[in-house]
């Protein structure tokens, strides 16, 4: 049987994006005053990171294409939830 994997480092690269979408995002909110205040940002990012980052620590050498699948799930509801979060916040000034 044919089994699809993918190397580690995609999920240092996702670590990686996780942590500069952190420092972004508390950037922008300190630069302008609109959308998740620190707190909010962290503690939205926070499960998800250590749960990737438990995931990088247990993983073999390579992952299951499945795996990969669910954190693309993962990240895109998480963007969907964040996006949510950030219009209800008042941080958009575009009709909804």
């Amino acid at each position: 049987m044919l089994t699809y994997t993918l190397p580690l480092f995609y999920i240092d690269l996702i670590l990686g994006f996780t942590l500069l979408e952190a420092v972004f995002l508390i950037w922008r909110y300190r630069a302008s005053g609109l959308g998740l205040s620190d707190k909010d940002i962290c503690m939205g990012l926070l499960p998800g990171f250590c749960l990737m980052l438990g995931l990088r620590f247990a993983a073999p050498a390579e992952v299951p294409l499945p795996v990969f699948a669910c954190l693309l799930a993962a990240g895109v509801s998480h963007a969907l939830d964040f996006y949510r979060r950030y219009r209800l916040a008042g941080g958009s000034s575009y009709p909804e």
